[in-house]
């Protein structure tokens, strides 16, 4: 069995949803096998490794369904809605950027893929209209649409303000946030990218 010391750890940096314990014995396993650690002097790196494997995982396979996001919340018929009490980890399973038209975004995807193919490697202000020249392009930003999951729950989330850590070119989905406060502020912090 893992220390005691790891799960009271997860307990207090991810009591939303809790994580599952087959799923933390099976990563202790691994972890101290194939790091070659050993609890009793290495507890710090075990548990900082364990935490590398939960961001790294999909949440559907490491957490305990059903105790993450509350079931009211998911409710369609309500339009709004205010997640509290303590941080709940979440999973970004898409982004999309609604203050921009999907022709907009679409013809800048389009372009961003025809110049990494021919080799550019600088980003700036690319001019989509003249093929093959310039920069590759930025996409532009404005307000990001996302639906996250705890693993079983998805729920449809708009920026409240601008979390600059979040964007179309960098943000890849797996990547897991955690709530602090209210979603309807958008307090997000950014945890790490995943599968």
């Amino acid at each position: 069995m893992p220390p005691q010391a790891i799960s009271d750890w997860l307990s207090a940096h991810y009591p939303k949803p809790r994580v599952d314990p087959e799923w933390l014995q099976a990563c202790y396993d691994w972890v101290v096998t194939e790091r070659n650690l050993d609890p009793s002097r290495d507890l710090q790196q075990i548990i900082r490794e364990v935490e590398i494997q939960l961001l790294e995982s999909d949440l559907r396979d490491s957490m305990l369904h059903g105790t993450g996001i509350p079931v009211n919340v998911a409710n369609d018929n309500e339009p709004f809605s205010v997640l509290g009490g303590p941080p709940i980890l979440v999973q970004i399973e898409s982004i999309t950027d609604i203050g921009v038209s999907a022709y907009d975004l679409n013809k800048i995807r389009e372009t961003r893929e025809e110049r990494l193919a021919a080799g550019e490697q600088e980003e700036g202000e690319g001019d989509v209209e003249i093929e093959g020249e310039g920069p590759i392009p930025k996409y532009p930003r404005s307000m990001l649409r996302l639906e996250i999951s705890d693993g079983v729950t998805t729920i449809k989330a708009m920026e409240y303000r601008s979390i600059p850590e979040l964007s179309l070119e960098e943000t890849q989905l797996g990547c897991k946030v955690r709530s602090f406060s209210s979603w309807s502020r958008a307090v997000l912090h950014y945890l790490c990218c995943s599968y």
